[in-house]
């Protein structure tokens, strides 16, 4: 296929996405109004929208690990972050009905916005250490809650490929509610839709889901070296096929 025909393909994938996205918020947002239940939303993605945009981007999604996981019990999750596929990745792959810690940013977003409010995502506001303490602390008070949480630590997608540090400040919910931190690998999403721009590509997406790492114990000033820790087991799970650690 050319180069003016994958672009014309590409153009209706994008076009496609952002439609089945739009038309999955509009329904749901109306149906948890009258519910009441914030659970709905997460599940609906989880179930329905993920694998949808994942087909849309002729992604076929594999998982590894994580059978030990029970979706009833909050954890910490966290990632390495190269492409706008690692959300529906990491929303189809995980039992778990994820609240994931976004940029502050995209609260503006049409939709997309209004379903980070109506399910309860922890806003972050990376300019300000003040704020990313106070997303730190919701995000705390939802897993105490019972909440599961999904974080990216590098703080935005990889252009090179490579992981980046992990913030320990991400790390804070996990101690000090003390649950243990699931380290996440995914491979192959960047590939099939690069960080910098769009064009998709057939290609398979890879979760790797490692063991928990536990936090009893530990306090915030042992932070960096979770960080530390967790980041070197992504790296792994990331990089090395058909092996969980």
């Amino acid at each position: 296929m050319n180069a003016l025909l994958w672009r014309i393909a590409n153009t209706i994938q994008a076009a496609v996405m952002l439609s089945w996205t739009g038309f999955g918020i509009s329904l749901v947002l109306p149906l948890t109004a009258v519910s009441g239940r914030r659970r709905l939303p997460l599940v609906l993605a989880r179930r329905i929208w993920a694998p949808g945009i994942l087909r849309f981007a002729c992604a076929r999604l594999e998982v590894e690990g994580g059978e030990w996981i029970d979706p009833t019990r909050p954890l910490f999750f966290v990632a390495n972050h190269g492409s706008i596929l690692d959300i529906p990745a990491v929303f189809a792959a995980l039992p778990s009905d994820l609240h994931f810690m976004v940029k502050q940013e995209l609260r503006r977003q049409p939709f997309l916005g209004w379903f980070i409010a109506a399910t309860g995502m922890i806003l972050v506001d990376r300019s300000k250490r003040v704020g990313a303490l106070a997303s730190a602390r919701r995000a705390t008070e939802l897993i105490r809650s019972g909440g599961s949480v999904m974080a990216f630590p590098e703080g935005t997608r990889s252009r090179s490929g490579a992981i980046g540090e992990f913030k320990s400040g991400t790390f804070i919910p996990a101690i000090e509610s003390q649950v243990p931190v699931v380290p996440v690998g995914i491979r192959g999403a960047a590939a099939v839709v690069p960080p910098d721009r769009f064009y998709g590509r057939p290609g398979t997406i890879r979760v790797v889901v490692g063991g928990a790492i536990p936090t009893a114990r530990l306090t915030l000033d042992d932070r960096r070296r979770l960080a530390e820790e967790a980041r070197a087991r992504v790296v792994e799970l990331s990089a090395a096929p058909n092996s969980v650690p």
